[in-house]
């Protein structure tokens, strides 16, 4: 159940795009927000007049956002913290019991990534709770001319690859559906193969996916279950624009290889490129048995 959210700011217009999305998911239920902001530690010398100042400025930021949202009726609180963000933004959501991170990726890649690009995909390949991240966009091309705060949450795109790693965002993206009324595309992206292995392959999804439907439709959730055919990032681009997706929710893991669909990376890729937030969930691939030493195996 979403509950708490920990929203990370880093006092940039950037950081601060997460809050209209923030907005839109408290209008339906009565969460308490934790805003945080980390101070990274300085050099040594002079270190703790530093230190003093930065946690100070920061404090004054996040009491301004804070009253901001106070005038809303949203329940928020704050905390600044020194240490590196990464850190500091788990050890909030252990500290807290939190239940999700709300926050903003730049999207870009190399040197062009500022802080809270790196450290929003990081937190995703680590955090223990559903994190939904945004990417900013500051082009009149990309810009959302709605009001994103009052926009509904109609279509929630999930792509799943077959595996149960896939499948851990069923959970949470049933949640949101819930929570907003909204239908769910579930989309499986097969990579072209030989014909005579098609034929079988494509059956299995369909079933694949009319399985996961089900989990939807017994709690009155309505699906619309599609298999494509092609490069996974460019279909979930695609099937995301063609069904007007408002949210699409993942995994950051999946199977590799040929039957790739949903991998941290393809996370990532549709992270950077897609125009609406994500809704992403870490999927714990299961530990494998350990093999029994040679000296204990029956001859």
């Amino acid at each position: 159940m979403i509950e708490r959210i920990v929203v990370p700011l880093d006092g940039s217009l950037t950081a601060e795009a997460i809050l209209p999305h923030g907005r839109r998911i408290l209008q339906r239920h009565d969460f308490e927000v934790i805003l945080v902001r980390a101070v990274v530690p300085a050099p040594a010398e002079n270190s703790i007049l530093v230190a003093d100042a930065s946690t100070l400025g920061a404090r004054e930021y996040l009491h301004g956002v804070q009253e901001r949202l106070d005038r809303e009726g949203v329940r928020v609180q704050s905390e600044v913290r020194v240490g590196s963000p990464i850190g500091v933004i788990l050890d909030v959501v252990e500290d807290r019991k939190s239940t999700m991170i709300a926050m903003a990726t730049h999207g870009s890649t190399g040197l062009k990534r500022i802080l809270l690009g790196s450290v929003a995909e990081a937190v995703l390949r680590k955090s223990p709770v559903p994190a939904l991240v945004v990417r900013p966009f500051w082009t009149s091309e990309e810009a959302q001319t709605d009001d994103v705060e009052r926009r509904p949450i109609r279509n929630l795109l999930v792509p799943v690859d077959g595996s149960d790693l896939s499948s851990a965002v069923v959970p949470s993206a049933l949640e949101f559906a819930g929570l907003f009324d909204a239908r769910v595309v579930l989309l499986r992206v097969l990579e072209p193969r030989k014909k005579a292995a098609e034929a079988g392959e494509v059956e299995e999804a369909k079933s694949h996916l009319q399985g996961i439907g089900r989990l939807f439709e017994r709690k009155g959730v309505d699906t619309l279950q599609i298999v494509e055919k092609g490069e996974p990032v460019e279909e979930i681009l695609k099937t995301a624009r063609f069904h007007g997706a408002d949210l699409i929710a993942m995994t950051t893991h999946g199977r590799s290889g040929i039957s790739r669909l949903v991998t941290g990376s393809v996370t990532e890729q549709v992270l950077h490129r897609v125009p609406m937030p994500l809704l992403v969930v870490r999927a714990e691939a299961p530990a494998r048995a350990r093999r029994r030493p040679a000296a204990l195996k029956r001859k």
